[in-house]
């Protein structure tokens, strides 16, 4: 007869790999591409793939900050890494990773279109148009061309998970971040009519909005051209300065952290490229503290 201790020590063993099983991605050995993986946002996601013992590609622009996430991606358990400096509102640039990937791995199972950002925080009559078109390539022009270049092959295969980072700005709206939110705003709809479009060749496309997510070390965390970057960061002075000035991006969730972590993010990108996301299209997840509630 065996002791109790050694009993409840087997009956932990077996509910810890039940739960293992039941909570399985699917997504081990899968080819996993991530723009803007070098901060934040990005950053995260890519490491939470690389947890799931994905293949992760990494694209953004910054070298020295792509390099230390492909180090961390390693050692986070990624089947393989590949990171790639490039810059995605470039038709060329764009192409030439993506049949670099196709090459190395024979093909992209997971695109997660998440770079983005905007110019200098202002009213809107007062920002100009060269400013607009920053804004709208970075945001939009990168997304439509990264899913155009991916796409083709994920049809053949009739298989794949596109997943675009949205914001909350983009339903909500932010003050002074007038053409951010229009693009993000462009970037639901598209996720909108790309999963009419693919979703009967087993494409399942679908967005995030995050709210307010920063950040928990800016010196680690970040890029050189992140927003929360500590020197150059057109956020990072507002945080530094946010005790003695009025936030006016600021609002109020419906639980006590006002917040969102990078994994956070990261966790609900693995949920929408698991199997067990394989009936959700279409779909914007608000990852926002209930910020649209209040």
């Amino acid at each position: 007869m065996i002791s109790r201790t050694l009993f409840f020590f087997l009956v932990g063993q077996w509910k810890d790999r039940w739960w293992r099983v039941i909570m399985q991605t699917g997504l081990g050995g899968r080819v996993v591409l991530v723009t803007g993986a070098t901060a934040n946002i990005g950053r995260a996601i890519a490491l939470a793939f690389a947890q799931e013992h994905a293949r992760v590609v990494l694209v953004g622009r910054d070298v020295e900050a792509g390099a230390r996430v492909a180090d961390l991606a390693r050692t986070r358990g990624a089947a393989d890494v590949l990171w790639r400096p490039t810059d995605v509102t470039v038709e060329d640039a764009v192409r030439e990773v993506v049949e670099e990937v196709g090459e190395r791995f024979g093909g992209i199972d997971v695109l997660v279109n998440n770079v983005g950002g905007n110019g200098p925080v202002a009213p809107f009559v007062e920002t100009k148009p060269e400013q607009w078109q920053a804004d709208l390539d970075i945001n939009l022009r990168s997304t439509l061309l990264c899913t155009h270049k991916v796409l083709p092959g994920m049809l053949e295969r009739k298989n794949g998970r596109i997943i675009n980072i949205g914001s909350m700005s983009a339903i909500i709206g932010d003050p002074h971040m007038a053409v951010y939110s229009a693009a993000k705003g462009a970037v639901h709809a598209f996720t909108r009519v790309l999963a009419l479009e693919a979703g009967h060749s087993g494409i399942t496309v679908n967005a995030i909005a995050p709210y307010g997510t920063i950040p928990e070390n800016l010196h680690e965390e970040t890029s050189s051209g992140s927003r929360f970057h500590p020197e150059s960061g057109i956020f990072a002075q507002r945080l530094r300065n946010r005790e003695s000035e009025p936030n006016r991006f600021s609002r109020t969730t419906a639980v006590p952290r006002a917040t969102a972590r990078p994994d956070e993010i990261g966790s609900a990108a693995v949920y929408l490229a698991s199997d067990q996301a394989a009936f959700i299209t279409g779909q914007v997840l608000q990852v926002d503290g209930g910020v649209a509630l209040t």
